[in-house]
């Protein structure tokens, strides 16, 4: 392909696949030790739920977070491609080192350095996809992409549930270098390899042009800048990021507690329940995330511009009911059949979301508004959603058989907040793409 034709349906595609997949990993080696939990706390000293709260979440989101706004600003001006490769090698060989962790702080350190990779990747590739998409087809693009949590969640489900399970036989495992691990190290190993061939997928795509800058210069906006523009839309990116605050928290309070959830409170185990969510999650996620891009897009070409935030406001309508009571029902077949529309509405904000950031910004800020979001959002979330239902079931109901009581709790204040904050700042988002129409 010649530099000035523009790329290929097939190789648009391609993009996308190796965005999904790389997306789907980074997700898998985050999450993986939800459907560890039982094993980790028994082979660290019986450490307590709050504890390992703290490795799921504050751990990995230290990182993460501290260097999202330097690699939101890289994204905005070096090489995305190469970025994202070192992104996926680094994130893969921690998350390995993770299975080397034997001691509750060493697995803390560990954890903390899977947040150095994977700061890379949200800026990089939503940037990316914004050069190579039409306004009306990124949606649809990037709703293909975001598809990747739910793929991670339902793959770290299906296969790490029965990993578990059959390494629990033999508990005591021996590798090369390694010496005799754990059944639960040996996961983060088998999880954290494939990442490396990830990489050399990443090298067979290509740096797109930079198109809709404000700046004929290739340096960095000055940051004094990048500030003067998200004040002058204040009002949106406050209510906006409040509400997927809220949607990002409920979100991972679920996944990080909805296995030992059902493992404790309806006596299934890690493979019954690891492959009956992880299957829902697959295939109820990715169309949901699909669906919702492919509806907004839609919506887009037939004139309603926000389409992106009113899809959202009405799914987290929808959430309050059912996300509300899906961890209070006795039956737990019934409970697996209401999380099909909780988990088809949860996996529509993620994509959209970055859908409605790509249109307001500039080209050469669209990895800093990303890194914005994931440092008021993604921090907050990644950090205390894990916590937030063992705290409360742990000082509120004073049990750990209230996991379901802590998770309905914390879904009454977060989708309501999530629906009124959308609701509200529909006018401020109408606005900014008005303006996003003139210098684009």
């Amino acid at each position: 392909m010649q530099q000035n034709q523009p790329p290929s349906s097939r190789y648009l595609a391609y993009v996308v696949v190796v965005l999904t997949i790389a997306s789907t990993l980074s997700f898998i080696d985050r999450q993986i030790l939800n459907v560890m939990i039982g094993p980790v706390k028994r082979d660290l000293g019986g450490i307590s739920d709050t504890q390992v709260s703290l490795i799921m979440g504050l751990a990995f989101a230290l990182f993460y977070n501290l260097l999202s706004i330097p690699m939101g600003r890289l994204a905005d001006r070096a090489n995305r491609r190469n970025l994202m490769v070192f992104g996926v090698t680094a994130w893969s060989v921690m998350t390995a080192l993770c299975g080397a962790a034997n001691n509750y702080w060493h697995l803390f350190l560990a954890r903390m350095g899977v947040g150095v990779g994977e700061a890379t990747l949200g800026p990089t590739s939503n940037s990316t996809l914004a050069d190579l998409f039409s306004r009306d087809r990124l949606p649809l693009a990037i709703g293909v992409v975001s598809a990747a949590p739910f793929i991670g969640q339902g793959l770290a489900n299906i296969l790490g549930g029965p990993l578990i399970d059959t390494l629990e036989a033999t508990p005591r495992l021996t590798l090369p270098v390694w010496g005799d691990i754990y059944s639960w190290q040996m996961v983060f190993v088998i999880v954290g390899l494939p990442g490396l061939l990830v990489s050399i997928l990443l090298l067979t795509t290509r740096e797109p042009p930079r198109l809709g800058r404000l700046r004929s210069d290739t340096e960095a906006v000055p940051m004094k800048e990048v500030v003067a523009f998200v004040r002058q839309r204040g009002r949106l990116f406050f209510l906006m990021f409040l509400a997927y605050l809220c949607l990002s928290t409920q979100g991972f309070s679920l996944f990080a507690w909805i296995v030992e959830f059902y493992v404790r409170n309806h006596g299934w185990t890690r493979t019954e329940i690891g492959l009956t969510y992880g299957t829902v999650s697959m295939v109820v996620g990715i169309a949901g995330s699909i669906l919702a891009g492919f509806w907004a897009g839609r919506w887009i070409a037939q004139g309603r511009p926000d389409a992106t935030l009113r899809i959202v406001m009405w799914g987290s309508l929808l959430l309050l009911p059912t996300a509300t009571t899906l961890t209070l029902l006795d039956d737990a077949w019934l409970a697996i059949a209401l999380l099909v529309p909780v988990t088809f509405c949860m996996a529509m904000p993620p994509g959209l979301m970055m859908s409605t950031l790509q249109a307001i910004a500039p080209n050469e800020l669209r990895g800093q508004m990303v890194a914005f979001y994931l440092v008021a959002v993604s921090f907050l979330s990644y950090t205390f959603a894990p916590s937030l239902p063992a705290l409360v079931s742990d000082y509120v109901f004073h049990s750990e058989m209230a996991l379901g009581k802590a998770i309905s709790s914390l879904a009454v204040i977060n989708y309501s907040i999530a629906f009124l904050s959308i609701a509200a700042c529909l006018p401020a988002y109408r606005r900014a793409l008005a303006e996003a129409e003139r210098w684009q």
